[in-house]
């Protein structure tokens, strides 16, 4: 059941990843990326005359997701980097958001020690791209977070946050799903606003 529906979503939103090492990005966007980090996977988008640089970065006092779920300490955050480049051909730093990209342990408890970025999903599709995060070990969720490039804001806005959730299939007959959906929500910007890729924060609820 989960296999068939991510399946399906990569299909609809033509993935366009790239798990980059350092080496792949230009200079002077490494020259700008925060000391400490190093990078988990980038991606490019096009939008019209636009491009940008989608980069998603990890701590590299990171460990494996299994320490956080015995040690019961706190994954760093993983900041997620828009960088636009501009007319002079030069990279600049478009926004940050340190809450998109789900830590390592960021499956909880049931997850297992799973890591939900482990597949480093970042699917780009004209001027949408979405952050694809993920568990099927234990628990079973996607939570998918997109964002457009709006040009009244000059950048990338929150579109929408996709959660879905599965859970064991009660049913006795040997030709049922082991999966049933458990529940599934969609958040949007309230009010039409239009809340900038860098303010976004993820729901408390």
């Amino acid at each position: 059941m989960v296999i068939s529906f991510r399946t399906a979503i990569v299909a609809l939103l033509a993935v366009s990843t790239s798990a980059a090492v350092a080496g792949d990005l230009p200079g002077a966007v490494l020259r700008q990326l925060p000391a400490g980090y190093g990078v988990l996977t980038s991606t490019t988008a096009t939008v019209g005359a636009r491009r940008f640089l989608i980069v998603a970065l990890r701590s590299r006092k990171e460990l494996p997701s299994e320490h956080y779920l015995s040690s019961g300490g706190a994954a760093p955050d993983r900041p997620l980097l828009i960088f636009d480049l501009g007319s002079n051909g030069a990279y600049v730093l478009a926004g940050r958001n340190d809450g998109v990209v789900a830590a390592a342990d960021g499956a909880g408890l049931a997850g297992n020690g799973c890591d939900p970025f482990e597949d480093h999903h970042i699917a780009v599709k004209g001027a949408y791209f979405t952050v694809e995060n993920s568990v099927a070990c234990g628990a079973h969720w996607t939570d998918y977070i997109t964002f457009r490039f709006e040009p009244r804001a000059g950048g990338y806005v929150f579109d929408n946050e996709r959660t879905e959730s599965w859970k064991l299939n009660p049913s006795d007959d040997p030709n049922a799903e082991a999966l049933i959906p458990d529940a599934r929500h969609v958040r949007r910007a309230q009010g039409g606003r239009l809340v900038t890729f860098s303010k976004w924060r993820p729901s408390t609820n």
